[in-house]
């Protein structure tokens, strides 16, 4: 489902003068608010081919969603949050660059892993409304209710937005709850 459709099927439940641009603009936030609440895992892998302690890892990684690194089988903590001991693994990932570095560098010859929450990339804008949300396909209807909830409110509707608010959150939380079990850390 593309934000074309998710406008015009929100534009059905709320009729209404709201300009494309603004509804973009709320889709957006929406798209950044799905991964706010549910929190999708994802891994990534590098190789430690030689004693190298940095790692270019993939653009969507975010310092505050890792909550696993490992290389072979020793497990690193974050320098930024967690209480490391002198002596421990530990890790600094610089989110400008999308650099990870391992304190000490590892040995050669072992892979890494690199566990992190997914996040929403995507910028929609309203000259091509063929875009898709970053959420998984099965979530897209949910951008309905969410986007009519914005709508309905601009109408001064508010019994109607609450509605579409808890029916969106709702299954936002079942979501979330779907993704509870690959969080563990």
């Amino acid at each position: 489902m593309n934000i074309g459709e998710i406008i015009s099927m929100a534009d059905e439940l709320v009729p209404n003068e709201v300009p494309v641009a603004d509804k973009v603009l709320r889709l957006n936030a929406i798209n950044q608010d799905f991964f706010n609440v549910v929190k999708i895992p994802q891994i990534t892998m590098f190789d430690c081919i030689t004693a190298e302690p940095s790692y270019t890892l993939p653009a969507d990684v975010r310092s505050k969603n890792i909550d696993l690194v490992m290389v072979g089988m020793f497990r690193f903590k974050s320098l930024e949050r967690d209480a490391v001991l002198p002596g421990q693994n530990a890790y600094l990932f610089d989110d400008n660059s999308s650099k990870l570095t391992l304190f000490p560098a590892p040995f050669a010859n072992l892979q890494g892993v690199l566990r992190y929450r997914m996040i929403g990339t995507t910028n929609f804008s309203a000259a091509n409304l063929q875009t898709e949300p970053d959420a998984p396909p099965e979530y897209h209807w949910t951008y309905v209710p969410a986007l009519a909830a914005y709508i309905a409110n601009t109408q001064d509707d508010s019994v109607k937005a609450a509605n579409y608010e808890n029916e969106y959150k709702a299954a936002w939380n079942v979501a979330a709850q779907n993704y509870q079990g690959g969080a563990a850390g």
